[in-house]
């Protein structure tokens, strides 16, 4: 229970109908479904819940939370365990009421935000001056503040648009003793144009690969670079998400390229950042579409082997890509680029401008609305190890998971989707991409519940085996298991934690909490490759053991 006094000072803090300790309300934010293994499990119940409405607001917050021994933890568009408090003892700052685009710089093309404007929001704001913005694969209600910031920010856009971190052009950020600090060209007072200097830059302390998850204060502002929109300024839509008609402009051209082998898939991503062309460009299973949008057809085209054999083996390595000229002559030379590089690997090239495809593919791909509809078939789905990486070793990466996943789909505890079901984007010139394997489950299942340690363990020995350190370090297990691996990152990360709260302020238990993995139900080979693996990367790093 929060104390009187310390209660107090947060409504005067944030006035008094901002702030609430009333049990039916903190329950409210203590239920998080999303990445919640059991529906049975709550977060732990904050303390208590304040709306700040400014910098200063919040900056009171935290030196009410750090004067009374309380901890903190930010949340704006969040859904999902990772946006709730850790522990007990946390006040839960929701940041709703600050949702106003600050500014858009048509002319520099930036625009700085507040943490919960929306990605849609600015999209629209932004297309109507000819510009667009970045929007990370959870779809168009998640902040682009928070994903450049706190934590991870990969979208469809990625080979044109790059990703969230690499976006951001300044900072406005409350550390967790209730300083402010400016990033880039802010600090100095000279606009919002850059995320760095004068001087050393704090952007990977800051957000570094995955972010601090609110372990490291509050992002009250940031300005962010946006990109050329070829398009209209509006896209006239009618119909739901699932039956939408919205009109494609003629500058604007989607297409389905289909590889049956891995080595053509991957050269001719290379050879597509090469030349240079794709506004949008990402790798999902053809049969993530009927997936979607028609769970029922779904299930019975899997239990159809001629089908099953057509989505899944036949049309293996597919990427979907959105061609946009400022000009038709432009729009008709990326066109002959595309079918040189496809038919140059031995794929095979579908117009998807017609219907039904054609007029859901601008909703559903440029505006990322169709996420929502991964969890029909499952109810609820988890990634298995996201990670950047060079595109050679993606490819392996995507198909060591899928073996991870097999035993799992036979067994009927996961989702039948092929077992290699990877959202893949790359970024810039194609030499290194995004890749993370999903595996859908019921959380009303208990074969669903007990597969989901042991496809963690084996995924991060996998990772461990491989040499890679994906970004998916939010689980405890997951960051002790793969810290040694990296150069002892998280040493490094409980280092700079003590550095900027000194009263332990912030909710770190995303950040840098650790603890070893529950390996019932687990293969117990799988378990002595870990724990040999483990005992050699702590030599490697302290020295044999005495």
């Amino acid at each position: 229970m929060i104390p009187d006094d310390a209660f107090r000072e947060l409504q005067v803090a944030v006035g008094e109908e901002n702030a609430s300790r009333e049990p039916a309300v903190l329950d409210t934010y203590a239920w998080q479904p999303f990445l919640n293994e059991d529906p049975a499990l709550w977060t732990p119940r904050p303390e208590a819940v304040v709306l700040p409405g400014s910098t200063d607001e919040v900056r009171a917050v935290v030196r009410v939370c750090n004067r009374h021994g309380l901890r903190f933890k930010a949340l704006c568009t969040g859904w999902g365990v990772h946006a709730g408090p850790t522990a007990v003892g946390v006040v839960q700052v929701d940041l709703r009421r600050m949702d106003r685009i600050l500014d858009i710089d048509e002319k520099n093309m930036i625009a700085v935000v507040e943490p919960c404007v929306s990605g849609a929001q600015l999209q629209a704001e932004a297309m109507k001056r000819g510009l667009n913005t970045h929007l990370i694969g959870a779809g168009p209600v998640c902040s682009p503040l928070a994903s450049a910031t706190s934590m991870h920010g990969v979208g469809h856009d990625g080979i044109y648009m790059s990703y969230s971190p690499r976006n951001l052009l300044g900072v406005e950020w409350v550390l967790p003793d209730g300083e402010l600090l400016r990033l880039g060209s802010p600090g100095s007072g000279l606009g919002w144009f850059t995320g760095d200097g004068p001087g050393p830059s704090l952007r990977s302390i800051m957000r570094g690969a995955s972010g601090a998850f609110g372990g490291l204060g509050i992002f009250t502002k940031c300005a962010l670079k946006l990109f050329n929109w070829p398009g209209p300024p509006s896209l006239r839509a009618e119909g739901t998400v699932f039956d939408s008609v919205v009109e494609q402009p003629p500058n604007l051209r989607f297409y389905g390229c289909v590889f049956h082998r891995t080595h053509d898939f991957a050269e001719a991503m290379y050879a597509l950042g090469e030349a240079e062309i794709g506004y949008l460009c990402l790798r999902v299973s053809l049969a993530s579409f009927p997936m979607a949008m028609t769970p029922k057809l779904y299930r019975k085209i899997m239990r159809t082997k001629n089908l099953r054999a057509i989505a899944y083996e036949a049309l293996r390595y597919p990427f979907t890509v959105l061609l946009a000229g400022d000009s038709m002559p432009e729009l008709e030379y990326q066109e002959a680029v595309l079918r040189e590089i496809v038919h140059g690997h031995e794929g095979i090239i579908l117009d998807m401008q017609h219907p039904p495809l054609g007029p859901l593919l601008p909703l559903n791909l440029i505006r990322a609305s169709l996420i929502p509809a991964a969890f029909r078939l499952g109810g609820t789905f988890c990634t298995n190890l996201d990670g950047n990486d060079a595109l050679d070793s993606q490819m392996p990466w995507s198909e060591a998971i899928a073996e991870v996943k097999r035993p799992w789909i036979e067994r009927g505890a996961i989702l039948d989707d092929g077992a290699e079901n990877p959202y893949f984007v790359p970024y810039e010139n194609n030499t290194w991409a995004h890749c993370e394997v999903v595996h859908m489950y019921s959380v009303h299942e208990e074969k669903s519940l007990q597969a989901l340690k042991p496809i963690a363990f084996a995924s991060t020995l996998e990772a461990i085996e491989r040499c890679m350190t994906p970004l998916s370090v939010l689980s405890p297990e997951v960051r002790k298991a793969l810290s040694p691996l990296a150069g002892n990152f998280n040493r490094w990360q409980k280092g700079i934690s003590a550095a900027l709260d000194p009263c332990g302020a912030a909710d770190t238990g995303l950040y840098t909490a650790e603890r070893d993995f529950d390996t019932t139900g687990v293969d117990p080979e799988k378990v002595k490759r870990f724990e040999r693996l483990s005992e050699l990367l702590r030599w490697t790093d302290e020295g044999p053991p005495p």
